[in-house]
């Protein structure tokens, strides 16, 4: 998966024929930019916008002088990539529209609210619609028809909004896009459709169909961090919540879903791939970059091991205990299940730790410590 910052995320919206606020990289800011300016944080995570990585400014002068503020300060633990820097427009009305790969479907999914804007993620299921596109049909203009009407859209308006998300399902198929999503697309004051932001990620296995398109996937800081480790990491929010480590991709998505299920905030995971060959060492590093990249407020080590020992895992989490004094049993969860877990326990005796080896206890003490 490729990631794009925000600023290309545009660029790909603009070759699409999608309207975005004129506006530039502050080292590069074009000299008719001026007036009331909008200075974004370009970071790999999400929730720029409460971290403070979105500010205002009354002029050229003044944008200049925040931008580079904002370059020098790390954005909730990631760092800054660099600062962009866009008209500020008069905004009606904010919505939500996103074209996206579904892969348990097999196609394209067209999503689409009236709630758009930070606040998106909590936006009731009922009003957020949904269009499936079968790949063999394409998009047809009943699809369009049926987001316009359920959105309330009549006139001008409607017929901008239709030719809208026709640009972005055809820009869906002829990047090689996995998502390409605007939160929120501004209506002006003016009836204007604009994308103020875009959130664009690209299958890397397609980057040999498009020329200067990197092969190798961005991250966030701890993606990368971690990907240096040898280990499998996805940043999910903002730091200070659960922070999950576990070996192999189906625990990992089920560990996932059960702490979101059970109420809790994650900030991340990471799924231990290789790192449980490299030693009770690798695993201290692991529990190191968790904690120096996503500051969890609780940190959950959920291994099921049935041919490699878990010494090893047992090992790694003395080590990191014992270098990283935050690392404390009250915020620590650790279930160990399969080979040798009594040798692991005996390695972890006086540490203070609780050892769980039931899956949805382990998971439900990490979200009660986590509250």
């Amino acid at each position: 998966m490729i990631k794009l910052l925000e600023h290309e995320g545009k660029a790909l919206l603009a070759a699409c024929g999608i309207a975005v606020p004129q506006g530039g990289l502050f080292r590069a800011l074009p000299e008719a930019l001026d007036g009331p300016l909008v200075v974004k944080a370009q970071v790999f995570a999400g929730g720029r916008g409460k971290a403070g990585g979105i500010r205002f400014a009354d002029g050229r002068a003044e944008a200049l002088r925040v931008a580079e503020q904002v370059a020098a300060t790390p954005l909730a633990g990631a760092r800054v990539e660099d600062v962009y820097v866009e008209q500020k427009l008069d905004i009606a009305r904010e919505y939500f529209l996103a074209a996206m790969v579904d892969r348990d479907l097999g196609m394209p999914v067209l999503l689409a609210s009236e709630d758009g804007g930070v606040e998106v993620e909590s936006v009731a299921p009922d009003r957020m619609l949904r269009q499936e596109v079968d790949p063999l049909l394409g998009l047809q203009p009943f699809m369009v028809d049926r987001l316009v009407r359920r959105l309330g859209l009549a006139g001008d308006q409607a017929k901008a909004f239709a030719s809208l998300v026709g640009q972005l399902h055809a820009g869906l198929i002829a990047q090689d896009a996995e998502l390409i999503e605007i939160n929120p697309l501004v209506l002006t004051t003016s009836g204007a459709f604009i994308a103020t932001d875009a959130k664009v990620m690209l299958d890397e296995d397609a980057a040999f169909r498009h020329q200067g398109r990197r092969a190798q996937p961005e991250g966030s800081s701890f993606e990368m961090a971690a990907r240096a480790l040898e280990v499998i990491s996805v940043e999910t929010g903002l730091p200070g919540g659960i922070a999950a480590i576990m070996n192999g991709a189906g625990l990992t998505m089920a560990t996932l879903d059960e702490l979101i299920a059970l109420g809790g905030t994650v900030s991340g995971v990471v799924e231990l791939h290789g790192a449980t060959m490299q030693g009770g060492g690798r695993i201290a590093d692991v529990l190191d970059c968790v904690l120096d990249h996503l500051a969890p407020s609780v940190v959950l080590v959920n291994i099921h091991f049935q041919f490699r020992s878990l010494e090893t895992i047992a090992e790694g989490v003395a080590m990191a205990m014992s270098r990283r004094p935050e690392l404390t049993p009250d915020r620590l969860v650790l279930r160990l299940c399969g080979e040798k877990e009594s040798e692991a326990q005996k390695i972890l005796a006086g540490s203070g730790l609780s050892i769980l080896r039931a899956f949805g206890p382990a998971c439900a003490e990490t979200v009660r410590r986590a509250a």
